[in-house]
């Protein structure tokens, strides 16, 4: 990862700050944002970026349309890097209209770190043949484009928690990931529910614009993508901290700014000291 240079390109400014904290906590240094398509476009002429995450929903031209002129731009240094396609609307057909147009992987929204870091080391250690022909200028399709974040056992339980999110309070949603948390602290196979009631979580905060809390959900993603290989003691430790910082979060108001900044630094730092457990 350290090896990654990455542009984001994200109209969403709450979306492109989560994809940034998810890959500066796994230790990726080199990353730039943008939010309109032609500040990428002048970015990547000098940036040699070798990891282009863009979202399918930005204008004027789509992922998938954007992707088709970006690999056709000689002037640009990195057109034939790895591209990742984002998108909340993640479908077969948009799968394949992605592949066509030369994108390396389609990930579903939201984001989790597990997914988003899986897949970019997915496509970089199998690089594909680069085909630069009149009719198609990409990685080779014949093995498909790599999709991540929605698979098909999974996408219809997907939408019906969206929608199952919709109505409840978000204190209801802190509810349900406190007990998610706690049933996974007692029982590792329990992992799968506290994601899914963080991703309820981190909805709200998408919705809200609320950045402290974005950070924070972002930091908990990490942790509990990288608990493996971690003392249970760290584990646990760090998922205190995760827990008590979201819902100290919630029920703080917009004019505790500092406070609230204060808990989601003390959340990224408390995943980032169990990370360095491990490491030592």
């Amino acid at each position: 990862m350290k090896s990654w240079t990455v542009c984001v390109i994200e109209p969403n400014k709450f979306e492109g700050q989560i994809i940034l904290d998810l890959l500066r906590n796994a230790g990726v240094d080199r990353v730039k944002v943008c939010t309109e398509q032609d500040a990428a476009n002048d970015l990547l002429e000098i940036y040699n970026a070798n990891v282009v995450i863009a979202s399918f929903e930005m204008g004027p031209l789509d992922g998938a349309a954007w992707t088709r002129a970006y690999r056709r731009n000689k002037r640009l240094p990195g057109r034939k890097q790895a591209i990742f396609i984002t998108s909340g609307a993640f479908s077969l057909s948009m799968a394949e209209e992605c592949r066509h147009a030369g994108a390396n992987a389609l990930i579903g929204k939201p984001i989790s770190a597990k997914v988003l870091l899986a897949t970019i080391t997915k496509v970089l250690g199998k690089p594909r043949e680069f085909i630069d022909a009149q009719g198609y200028v990409g990685p080779c399709r014949r093995a498909g484009i790599v999709t991540a974040g929605a698979p098909k056992k999974r996408r219809k339980a997907d939408d019906s928690v969206v929608t199952a999110a919709d109505m409840k309070t978000l204190k209801t949603v802190v509810d349900a990931l406190v007990a998610a948390a706690a049933a996974y602290a007692a029982d590792s196979n329990k992992l799968e529910g506290c994601e899914l009631a963080l991703r309820q979580v981190q909805a709200y905060a998408v919705n809200a614009g609320d950045g402290p809390l974005m950070r924070a959900c972002a930091a908990f993603a990490l942790q509990l993508s990288s608990a493996k290989g971690l003392r249970p003691e760290a584990v646990r430790s760090a998922l205190e901290v995760c827990v008590n910082g979201v819902v100290k979060l919630v029920s703080l108001g917009p004019e505790q700014a500092a406070r609230r900044e204060e808990i989601a630094e003390g959340v990224r730092q408390a995943v980032g000291k169990a990370a360095m457990q491990r490491a030592a």
